[in-house]
């Protein structure tokens, strides 16, 4: 499947507006709390940036009671990525992460926040909300969706290339926590 999609950070104040507008005007697919691991080849642990990328990220994903392994093939500002999901069984999320490491995949950055996920006009809109400040927007589509244009009419300004690895480089260094083992079932256990 390939996907379409844009990003783009919130405020605080458009958070709450285009989710009262979502509200009124779109449908409520789905609310979660999601662990993320992202353990996506050519990390450096030092910098908690993907100095080399390989073009594929590779993530394991905790939504609630879903649990699905994922791969992204592209670079992570193509507006079109193709994307393979496998759908685990609630409980085999620590046996798919002993399957990536035992590949070597052991290293990399644990993503924790809050979507709710609203179909509009054909498309998914996803607002996130990752601390008490600090909120982003998604709009996916399929491969016939003008996402821009519905991004124009919420007045939604998407990332540039430069504004979105600037994006993830200071939400890795302000937000995001280093991917370990124990951390990873130390959330598990608090969060789920």
């Amino acid at each position: 499947m390939t996907e379409i999609e844009i990003r783009g950070k919130l405020t605080k104040e458009k958070f709450d507006e285009l989710f009262k507008k979502l509200t009124d005007s779109g449908k409520l697919a789905d609310h979660y709390h999601r662990l993320s691991l992202d353990l996506s080849p050519g990390f450096d642990p030092v910098t908690k940036t993907w100095k080399n990328s390989s073009g594929t990220d590779i993530r394991l994903k905790k939504s609630d009671e879903k649990e699905k392994l994922s791969v992204k093939m592209g670079t992570f500002q193509d507006k079109e990525r193709k994307e393979v999901e496998i759908k685990l069984q609630t409980g085999e999320f620590l046996s798919a992460l002993d399957f990536l490491e035992a590949l070597g995949y052991n290293s990399g950055m644990i993503y924790y926040w809050e979507s709710w996920e609203f179909d509009y006009q054909g498309v998914e809109i996803k607002l996130s909300k990752y601390t008490d400040d600090y909120f982003t927007f998604e709009i996916e589509g399929k491969e016939n969706s003008d996402v821009d244009a519905i991004a124009k009419d919420f007045e939604l300004t998407s990332y540039s290339e430069e504004e979105y690895r600037q994006a993830i480089d200071w939400e890795n260094q302000n937000i995001h926590q280093l991917y370990t083992r124990q951390l990873t079932e130390n959330l598990l256990k608090s969060k789920f």
